[in-house]
């Protein structure tokens, strides 16, 4: 699981990157968690250049910079809508039955009370909202939805990057795909990254989907999760990043987990052409992983019909879902 957990570390001195002690402050001070179990790393406790999470001969995720909107039109709107949470990532999916919506993992926000409260930030728009309700977090889809308190001085701003959910898009082999987090592998900084390179894409079959457990070796979650099988760059703090296709701009799933370490075999792109080629099962052990959103959808629709939500929370929820 990529998860980031909230837990405070105020760094005014020295961090230690790379097995020695560099200068270099972080902008964050929440600690980066493990892959899993979301149990927090201090900074500096991770090798953050090292190759455990890299798919394909080089590692594609890489600061996000205006100039990329010219190259990649579908990237503006989700990378404005994405922000921090709980030192993890979150986006802004909307407007639904009167509230502004922003999801994350299961795994970045287990209860009510852990992101009750806390803050969700959008770095490129300069914003910063407060986490309201807390909707709800489902495990077998590592959902989990809130609201935010938005003044009306920034209404016009969410309403132009919101990303909501796409349920009815199919997801194929080979889909090109673009995830925008706050993922730690070389980012010390904790910048707002993007991957959009020649692996990130669908490797399973054409809405193909598992239930299945946490493949991350290093320290897995305890639950099983519906996934598609994805070749994208991902590492600790990507964790509730939106799953997008890169030619349209839906966001169709979000992504949860990877294979922590992975072999080297993975680095090589005759090796995942062969992967993409064959169908192996390795497809489901050695990748990247995420949530499809049609599986989203069958999962709130049974939570609706259960009848144990509340009313208001029933509203947004069946707004969001078109019910």
């Amino acid at each position: 699981m990529l998860h980031t957990s909230k837990a405070l570390v105020r760094l005014v001195g020295l961090v230690c990157l790379f097995g020695s002690w560099s200068p270099t402050l972080l902008a964050q001070e929440e600690a980066i968690p493990k892959l899993g179990s979301g149990v927090p790393l201090l900074p500096g406790q991770d090798e953050l250049t090292d190759t455990r999470y890299q798919i394909g001969p080089v590692w594609g995720k890489k600061p996000v910079a205006l100039s990329d909107f010219r190259e990649l039109p579908t990237l503006e709107r989700i990378a404005r809508g994405t922000g921090r949470i709980r030192g993890a990532t979150g986006f802004y999916l909307g407007t639904f039955g009167g509230s502004h919506v922003v999801a994350t993992n299961h795994h970045v926000c287990p209860s009510a009370t852990s992101c009750r409260g806390q803050r969700f930030s959008l770095p490129l728009e300069g914003l910063s909202f407060t986490v309201d309700t807390f909707l709800g977090t489902w495990s077998s889809i590592d959902l989990a939805l809130m609201t935010i308190q938005a003044p009306d001085k920034d209404l016009a701003t969410l309403a132009r990057i919101a990303n909501p959910f796409v349920f009815d898009l199919p997801l194929r082999p080979g889909q090109k795909l673009l995830t925008v987090g706050f993922g730690s592998a070389a980012n010390p900084n904790r910048q707002l990254v993007a991957v959009a390179d020649a692996d990130c894409k669908v490797f399973s079959a054409e809405n193909e989907f598992r239930l299945m457990a946490d493949p991350d070796t290093f320290n897995p979650s305890g639950y099983l999760a519906w996934s598609f099988a994805n070749g994208c760059d991902v590492s600790h703090g990507d964790s509730g990043s939106a799953m997008v296709d890169r030619e349209s701009g839906a966001v169709v799933g979000i992504i949860w987990t990877g294979k922590v370490p992975k072999k080297a075999q993975v680095r090589d792109p005759n090796y995942l052409n062969g992967l993409l080629e064959s169908g192996s099962t390795e497809i489901w052990t050695e990748l990247s992983y995420a949530v499809p959103a049609v599986k989203m959808l069958e999962v709130l629709k049974d939570e609706l019909e259960s009848g144990r939500l509340p009313i208001s929370t029933r509203a947004i929820l069946e707004d969001l879902l078109g019910s």
